[in-house]
This record gives structure tokens, sequence and C-alpha cells, in this order.
């Protein structure tokens, strides 16, 4: 079935909308005129060019470069996360094997290598194993992933809810965490490509199943069955519903099978060969099954209540939860007609979002695979022109404005007053951080070095973000307008956290001075680790540890 508003979009531009005779009984000649307005309002003509694939894919591979992609190595690992994959990808590098090296020496990996060998070879490219080598590929993949999601939402719908369900992606607060040194960003990639080129295939858009199944074997090479499971699950779910069983015929799922079985199943063979028992009992049975159906004795780690997923979703999707919520609005004073494209972006959502409630092991960043659906359907809703005036979403459309407005100004002028007490009064500032549980006393020293490095940028900064908030409270509220303002304010945040913030908590709490220290005093000589393993010291130390109980 062909959405009916076309690729182009071009239903959605139409300035003869005819009114529904009910309410054109009611209303005299002006009352019309306005109707008319609220109803088929044109969308400016720079938004009109902004949205062209000539000028979008450009614009959004920048905003990507802005949130991803400046000061990616300018600071060091700290997390528990970044350390652990960056350890492997260093034994890759330095003789440690392609099919499973051992990570620090004592580990079995806990998930396949895709991220790990992409980060080895941009390691080998540059000559050394570093922070930006190793964040590199997650930056880079979030990046296309908003590439993707642009081209594939304009070929199902319109260019302009394109543009907006990218931009929504791509400043989603999960979506820019994700963006470190981790597989999260990689495997949701590769189910994205996979989710939309299979409806691609439904609507008979593309007779290339290649790409699915290729997209499929990346994602089982990056997370492991998960990767074939979602996109399976979502298929078989909407092909029931919408009674498009004969889509198997076009699927071709023996070449599929030959694909993934080739290329994921060869690399889990190849491993299970070499790790044996120990591979099988870590990544298949503890990292998979185990997260799914709890086992007694074993702490799969992350174990929250059953509705977890919906809270962490609402922060995850933060700044845009709250139009969010004004596409719910929307829907519910007119509903949106639910065809077969739009009917997949809600069961791919809602299939994803069930899926992952089950496990009693929960993480907010595995909803990242429904994130480019739910930036669609919220894009898709709010880009429709209204049949008829909306009066409930035009006040909540201005209520939100406002308050995000209102955000972003108070964010800057903060900014502005942290800086200044940074600098002058450092004092207030420790006892206002002590206030938040922030009892580090070497953070203030940190961020003051932080800012100094780029002076210009706590300048700059700040004022966009009032900038931003003051064109969303003095301009008309509109959904482009709110789109254009928290797009700009969230890239300013993001730089600020990236260029001060984050630099400053990571060289407050990383190993990374001990750990180099440690090795120059050791020489050639074996390093022995008390405890569990800290992998940010074992990276910085440039070696293989061993473990003392």
């Amino acid at each position: 079935m062909k959405h009916s508003r076309g690729t182009a979009g071009t239903a959605s531009l139409r300035t003869d909308a005819v009114l529904p005779r009910s309410s054109a009984s009611t209303l005299n000649a002006n009352g019309m005129e306005g109707m008319a307005d609220l109803a088929v309002r044109r969308r400016p003509e720079v938004l009109e060019r902004l949205t062209r694939a000539e000028i979008a894919i450009p614009l959004l591979c920048a905003c990507g470069a802005l949130l991803f992609i400046v000061n990616l190595g300018g600071y060091p690992l700290y997390t528990k996360g970044e350390p652990r994959e960056a350890v492997t990808v260093f034994d890759i590098v330095h003789g440690g094997g392609i099919i499973l090296p051992m990570r620090a020496g004592v580990e079995v990996p806990s998930k396949p290598l895709m991220m790990h060998w992409l980060a080895a070879l941009a390691s080998l490219a540059t000559g050394q194993v570093n922070e930006w080598t190793v964040r590199l590929p997650s930056a880079i993949f979030a990046i296309l992933g908003l590439i993707v999601c642009y081209c594939y939402v304009r070929r199902f719908f319109d260019e302009c809810s394109a543009l907006i369900a990218a931009l929504l992606l791509g400043t989603s607060c999960q979506y820019l965490q994700a963006g470190g040194a981790r597989v999260d960003m990689i495997l949701t990639f590769f189910l994205e490509v996979a989710l939309f080129h299979f409806l691609a295939i439904a609507e008979g858009l593309s007779k290339r199943t290649a790409p699915l199944y290729l997209a499929i074997a990346g994602a089982v090479l990056t997370k492991g069955p998960i990767g074939v499971a979602l996109p399976i699950l979502v298929a078989v779910i909407w092909m029931v519903l919408a009674g498009r069983m004969e889509l198997w015929r076009a699927l071709k799922l023996g070449r599929g099978a030959l694909i993934v079985g080739a290329i994921g199943g060869g690399w889990y063979l190849a491993a299970i060969l070499r790790g044996g028992t120990a591979f099988v009992n870590k990544q298949l049975l503890a990292e998979n099954l185990y997260r799914l159906f709890a086992r007694r004795g074993i702490n799969e780690g992350h174990a929250h209540y059953f509705l977890y997923m919906e809270g962490a979703l609402l922060a995850g999707f933060m700044p845009w939860s709250p139009v969010a919520a004004l596409a719910v609005l929307r829907c519910w004073k007119q509903p949106h007609k639910i065809d077969a494209r739009f009917g997949y972006l809600l069961v791919w959502f809602l299939t994803v979002l069930l899926f992952y409630n089950l496990p009693h092991s929960k993480r907010g960043v595995y909803l990242l695979a429904l994130y480019p659906a739910l930036s669609a359907i919220i894009a898709v809703v709010l880009s429709e022109p209204f049949d008829f005036p909306l009066l409930a979403v035009e006040r909540w459309t201005g209520i939100v404005a406002r308050l995000t407005g209102t955000f972003f100004i108070a964010a800057g002028v903060s900014a502005f007053i942290a800086c200044a007490m940074l600098f002058y009064r450092p004092a207030p500032l420790a006892w206002i951080l002590a206030l938040f549980g922030i009892l580090v006393t070497e953070l203030p020293v940190a961020l003051r070095i932080a800012a100094g490095e780029h002076w210009l940028a706590v300048v700059l900064i700040p004022l966009a973000a009032i900038a931003a908030g003051a064109c969303m409270l003095v301009s008309r509220p509109s959904i482009e307008r709110i789109v254009a303002g928290i797009t700009a304010g969230a890239i300013a945040i993001a730089l600020a956290v990236n260029l001060v913030i984050e630099p400053a908590i990571a060289n407050t709490l990383s190993p990374k001075e001990f750990a180099m220290e440690a090795h120059e005093r050791a020489g050639s000589r074996t390093i022995y680790y008390f405890g569990s393993l800290d992998y940010a010291f074992v990276f910085y130390s440039g070696r293989d540890v061993k473990y003392v109980s």
C-alpha cells in the first residue's frame, strides 16, 4: 500500500485544501479564511530548501560532527564500559588475535568483535590505540544513523518528516550518550538499516535483499543473537497484523540464512572452537540466555522492575519527550491514518519496547533500537497539516516552546554564572556541587582548567543557548521552530559537555596518570592487580596484568 503523502510530501504543502462542510456551514467568510490559514499553514521557504537531500544530508553531517566528533579524543577513559572495550582493541592490535582475543589477557570478551575490529583498524591506520581511535567507530556510525534515518523516512513519507526525524534521533540524550566506545551505537545502526530496509522490500521500493541480511549479519557480529531476533520478531508481527504473509517469497529466506549464517555464524563457530566452554558460558549463556531468563545463583546485573524501561525511555528521549507528548495529543484530537508504513513504525516501536521489558536485566541503552521508529512516528504525525483547527494542540505547542525556550536561556545564564564563580569564587561553587552529592575536591580545579583551554567556546556556547531560547520565546510557536530551537540548544549543551564538563570529570576520575607512572616504574616487570580488574588501569598501563587474590 502506498502512503497517501507520497515521497516528496507534496500533499502536505497544498494551499487549496477544502474544509469539511460541517465546519464551513458554521463560519462566515472571514472565519473560514482564518480557519484555512490554521489548517493549511505553508511551510517557510527556507525549510523547504533545508529538507532537500542535497542540503539536508550535509546539514546532518555537520550536526553529527558537532555532536559526536568534536573533542572525541580530548579526555581519558574513566567509566567501566569504555575501557572494557578499549583493552580488547589493545589486545587485537598487539597480537592477541582477531577471532577471540583475551580481554586484558585474562577474560573472554563479553560481546562479539565488530566494534573492536573497526577500532583496531582505526588504531592501525593512526599508529596507536588511544581514546580517539576506540571512540571513532561509534561516532561515525552515529552520524551514518542520522543519514540512514533521513533517507528511508524520505522514501516512505516526505522530506520534512525525514529531516525532523533525523534531528530528533541525533539529539536525544540516549543516542548522544551511546556515541562513546561501546557496541550499542553500532548495533543500533545495523538494526536501523535492517528494519527500515525490510519495509522498503515490503512496499516494493527495493527488490534487493542483500542490504537486509548484511545488516542483520553486522548486528549479530556486534552484539550477538539479538541482532537477528529483533528484526525477525518485528517482521513477523507486522506481517501477521497486516496480512502480508506472502512477503516470505520476496524475502529470499534461503539466501538470507546463508549470508547471516556464513558471516555471523562463521565467527561464532571459530570463537567456540578457540574459546570452548568458557566462550559459550560467557557470550551465549551469561550475556544472552541468562539475561532473558533469570537463573538461580547467576547475577545478571542491571536488574529492574517490569516497567522500568518506560521511565528510561522518557528520560533517554529528552529533550524531545514533551514534543512526543504533543504528537500524542495531536493523534488524540485528530487520529492519524494508520496505513502500512505508519503501522509498521508502530509495530517496530512497540515490539522492541515490550521485548526489553521481559528480561530481568534492563538498561535504557537497550531501547536505542526503537529510537529511529519513535523519531519517525513523531515527525510524521507533527508534519501532517491540520484538517481543522486544533486549539488544544496550538496551545500546548506554545507551552512547549515557552518552556524549552526558558530552559535554554536559564542554562546559558547559569553557565555564565558558573564560569564566573569558577574563576573568581570557587568556594561557593564547591559548596553547590556538594549539595548535589559531588564531593570530589579536585573537580572545580579540573573544570577551571578545561574552561580555560576552551575559553572561546565557553563564551560562545552559552550565547548560542540563550539565542536559541530567545528565538523560541519571541517567534510564533510552530513545530518547525520548536525543532530548530531545541536542536540548536541541544547541540550547544552537547558541546559544553564534550569540551568542558566531561573532560573535567574524566581527568578527575581516570587512573591514566597513575597507570602510566606505574608502567614507567615497573619497566619490563609484571604488574599484579589485587581484587577486581580496573580496565582503565590495564589500558593505560599498556600491558596485561595478573590477578592477586
